[in-house]
């Protein structure tokens, strides 16, 4: 049996890359039979087979369905066991997994990492709380409840949990002008989101949106980020926040730069800049073979906090606040343990002045109602961020998503209660962790403790950091994660994906970085209802070892609700165009892994048509928990189908359907010749033989060639070679 490709339609104007290895590289090239081409994957056809006219049921495809899990030992015992088990409850702490094998190497490994990282928390942290437009606390109180839960569900020792520069650019985009209590409970939301859907298992939602769009969104959120520091780079003070108004505020006060803080801005990125490149050359502390070295290595590392520090001690030496501006009195000690303000006033720890009035008094339900996108974008972005990370450095492990999103929800729920705001998995914090050797995540609780230490100690020396230090620290540490160098390649390699670049990118920086990932988000799931509406099907002439020749149908993928219209559409016209309506149509479903209800309708519709036109119509190889979903519609409805499992039955079937064919064309032989000898008959007469013939069940002879083939069932098809 051989076949021949005659069209080949898809999804994508690029068909060649669309087609399999195996398949024809060129329009009209014989394609040699393969295993896999028409070779039946059934049980080779029922033994005791019932005929319905000339159609075969299929019977020995009604595989019985599995019990349910439970069903004899009872619902709730079976789920008990089946949960409570080692390896699901290791996959739930996955603490356990690593704790028994804990040892004074690890130890000193992870008190290494965690203290360079702690050391790189607090001006980042101090940094993030400006960025989301909160008092400086905030962002330490952010910076260790996360560290301590990751250390019992976090399945990535290199990942740490803290502020962010988008979860705080995200957060000043809704709590901008309203007191701190509002970003409490958006990290309250954030936490609750996230755990709902860690524990409904929804972590493959992530997958939906596409590299394009994590590109484009984390630049522009890196550009928002860089020009939301203008303002404290060149010292100036006007009410903007946003990348249009920063722009349009910088050009109109630019007479307004302070000098003084224009250059600690350029001394500290400078400095900064140095010491990243330092620390790109030494990789980490492992490759470092000299104590000189590795000396290099901890001062590249922990460059934000020796410029921090160098600043403070300058400046609080001076002791002349008319220099810069300084980041003022920043509240000490540990963050209260209460429960989230779902009602307060805008009159706490930000001034009145800075209050719009109709914030003063503020509920949940005032949340849900003016910033209910919060709700979405806001788990969204923590789930993107952490899981981008996480991939990153699980090496060959797969990362777990939605085990992520449990300890993300955790995090953020218990930091609701210590006065936080939204944070997720860090970049910039876990690549130093990873730097610095870390061995297990039991290195976030020396992190922690250090921000904590920070806190209860520390904070009458924040007063003296300079703003354009926190400034130049903001912008060295996301500058490097605008990725412009992916548009060449998709460029390259597919055109299309750079409309959700430039859609997201756009929107996030002129409207608003919340719309921006929603925006992109939408695109990237029409992207694929699209491509999973339009299958790739291949029409191939073949014919069977006694020449019979018929018209495949060669689908590529499952069949289902948003295809089935589509597909309808190609096999009718398929039958018409290549079939002329009387070769018959065989449909491969051996890429047919799964269909639903839509889809067993379609086919029905497909059988009825084809069966009015006496147009012969096979489903061939197919899996059985397809056939049970179309023959479960086919017998209910009595339409009569025939399905082949491999290249014998399917002969079979042909060479059945020839031999009813040359019978039908005998028996209008017949009809001609008494035609021909009858001819003054009259036509009363004639009438009176047309009825004794239909009385002998005899079948009408069928009608002219290409009547009826410009429509079907009164539906209009067009010929596709038109188009």
């Amino acid at each position: 049996m051989k076949t021949e490709l005659l069209h080949s339609y898809s999804s994508t104007s690029l068909s060649a890359l669309s087609r399999s290895p195996s398949s024809p590289s060129f329009l009209g090239r014989l394609s040699p039979p393969t295993k896999g081409d028409l070779t039946g994957s059934g049980s080779g056809g029922k033994e005791n087979g019932e005929k319905n006219g000339s159609y075969t049921t299929l019977e020995d495809y009604a595989v019985t369905p599995e019990p349910f899990v439970g069903e004899e030992e009872g619902c709730c015992s079976s789920w008990l066991k089946n949960t409570f088990t080692k390896k699901n409850i290791t996959k739930k702490f996955p603490v356990l997994s690593w704790l028994p094998t804990y040892n004074v190497s690890k130890l000193v490994s992870d008190f290494i990492a965690g203290l360079t990282v702690g050391l790189t928390l607090i001006p980042q942290g101090l940094a993030m709380a400006s960025v989301a437009g909160l008092p400086p606390q905030y962002g330490l109180y952010s910076g260790f409840i996360g560290c301590f839960v990751y250390i019992l569900f976090g399945s990535t020792e290199s990942i740490t949990i803290g502020p962010t520069a988008i979860m705080a650019i995200i957060t000043l985009s809704y709590a901008q002008n309203k007191p701190p209590e509002y970003a409490i409970l958006l990290c309250f939301i954030t936490g609750v989101m996230t755990l709902l859907m860690g524990l409904l298992q929804l972590g493959f939602i992530v997958n939906f949106i596409s590299t394009p769009v994590t590109s484009a969104f984390t630049s522009a959120a890196a550009i928002t980020i860089c020009f939301t520091q203008v303002k404290a780079l060149l010292g100036l003070k006007f009410p903007a926040e946003g990348f249009l108004d920063v722009t349009k505020g910088v050009i109109k006060n630019i007479g307004d730069v302070q000098v003084n803080d224009l250059m600690v801005s350029l001394v500290c990125t400078i400095v900064l800049l140095v010491l990243r490149k330092l620390q790109s050359i030494c990789k980490c502390a492992a490759q470092c073979s000299s104590a000189f070295d590795k000396f290099l290595w901890v001062v590249a590392t922990s460059r934000s906090v020796i410029v921090i520090v160098v600043c403070t001690g300058i400046f609080a030496w001076v002791g002349d606040e008319g220099i810069v501006a300084f980041v003022g009195n920043v509240e000490g000690g540990l963050p209260p343990l209460q429960l989230p303000p779902f009602s307060f006033s805008g009159n706490g720890t930000t001034p009145v002045t800075e209050i719009s009035p109709e914030w003063e008094t503020f509920t949940f339900m005032d949340l849900l109602k003016q910033d209910s996108s919060a709700i979405i974008v806001l788990p969204l972005l923590a789930l993107m961020e952490h899981v981008t990370i996480a991939r990153l450095y699980a090496g060959s492990g797969r990362v777990d998503a939605s085990q992520e999103m449990i300890s993300i929800g955790i995090s953020n729920i218990l930091g609701s209660f210590l006065s936080n705001m939204p944070i997720t998995g860090s970049f910039s914090r876990t690549v130093v962790n990873k730097a610095s050797g870390v061995a297990t995540p039991m290195g976030g609780l020396i992190t922690g403790v250090l921000v904590m230490v920070a806190l209860q100690f520390l904070t009458p020396w924040f007063y003296f950091i300079p703003k354009a230090a926190l400034a130049a620290v903001i912008c060295c540490a996301v500058i490097f994660t605008i990725d412009l160098e992916i548009l060449y390649p998709m460029w390259k390699s597919k055109k299309m994906d750079l409309l959700p670049w430039f859609a997201t990118f756009a929107v996030s920086l002129l409207v608003g970085l919340q719309f921006g990932v929603l925006v992109g988000f939408i695109i990237s799931v029409i992207f694929l209802l699209y491509w999973a509406a339009r299958p790739g099907i291949r029409v191939k002439r073949g014919q069977t070892s006694s020449g019979i020749e018929f018209i495949l149908l060669d689908l590529d993928r499952s069949l289902t609700f948003p295809s089935m219209d589509y597909t309808r559409y190609i096999m009718m016209k398929s039958g018409t165009v290549w079939a002329k309506g009387s070769i018959p149509l065989v449909i491969d479903c051996q890429h047919i892994q799964f269909a639903d209800y839509t889809a067993a309708q379609g086919v029905r519709d497909l059988f009825k048509i084809f069966n009015d036109k006496k147009h012969e119509l096979i489903l061939y190889q197919v899996k059985p928990s397809v056939v049970r979903i179309f023959t479960s519609v086919l017998e209910l409805n009595k339409i009569p189908y025939k399905c082949c499992s491999n290249d014998q039955q399917l002969e079979a079937a042909l060479e059945s359907y020839m031999r009813a064919k040359e019978d039908k064309n005998d028996v209008k032989i017949v009809f001609s010749i008494a035609d021909d000898d009858n001819s003054s008959i009259s036509d009363e007469s004639e009438e009176q033989n047309n009825k004794e013939g239909q009385d002998e069940n005899l079948p009408p002879p069928p009608p002219p060639s290409g009547q009826g083939q410009g429509h079907v069932n009164g539906a209009a098809v067009f010929d596709l070679s038109r188009e």
